[in-house]
């Protein structure tokens, strides 16, 4: 059957035939569009959405990565330059002779007297080596404080500590006195060192454990 016929059938319909046939040919025209193109382009969409979505989050869970990884190698450049930073300060094992050299230098150009300047025994600890000196020096007031303040400004870390001060003795137009204590200065410990003092600090660990002696 041809358009025609079909047109020339509708035409002697009476009217509210044709009109339901009409409204019926619509639906059906509407039913086709629904099944034919709309419902996949429907399942299209929300298996593109769900991708989306999917997608989003994977992009959120790299820029926490990347942001982290960011953090990260800052810390790591901070601790780097910190590091670095410390052994520039810290003298290495030939440097302290040196070092305390220096010190008593200082002591005299600050126009002090020094009567006594005694490397001491080092101090291990895990990574560094405290160097110990037992200072006594004698000047005024002001020799002394200038002397501090240059032990203070110097390249390597040096302080003092157990500082004590004799009674002030009058001199002429000045007040001198007696200063006794230590400057120390710090060390890293060599590769063999650390070793060694890991093996110490593992034995003394293994050892603390055992019983009471004999009574």
């Amino acid at each position: 059957m041809n358009l025609a016929n079909l047109m020339e059938r509708l035409a002697r319909l009476q009217r509210p035939q044709r009109l339901a046939a009409y409204l019926g040919a619509v639906v059906l025209i509407a039913l086709i569009y629904l099944l034919v193109f709309f419902l996949p382009k429907n399942d299209e969409i929300s298996t593109l959405d769900e991708q989306q979505a999917e997608y989003k989050r994977k992009l959120a869970e790299v820029e926490v990565h990347v942001a982290n990884r960011n953090a990260m190698r800052e810390k790591l450049n901070e601790l780097n330059e910190s590091l670095s930073k410390a052994k520039r300060e810290l003298p290495n094992n030939s440097e302290i002779p040196n070092l305390l050299k220096a010190i008593s230098t200082t002591a005299k150009k600050s126009g002090l007297e020094v009567r006594r300047f005694q490397p001491l025994p080092e101090v291990k600890k895990e990574y560094v080596a405290e160097v110990p000196v037992a200072l006594e020096v004698t000047g005024s007031y002001h020799e002394v404080a200038m002397f501090f303040d240059q032990l203070s400004r110097m390249s390597r870390i040096v302080y003092v500590q157990d500082v004590a001060m004799s009674d002030p003795d009058e001199r002429g137009d000045k007040v001198y006195l007696t200063v006794t204590g230590k400057a120390v200065t710090f060390r890293f410990l060599s590769d063999e060192e650390k070793a060694a003092e890991a093996a110490k600090a593992k034995g003394k660990k293994k050892g603390g454990g055992g019983g009471g002696g004999d009574e």
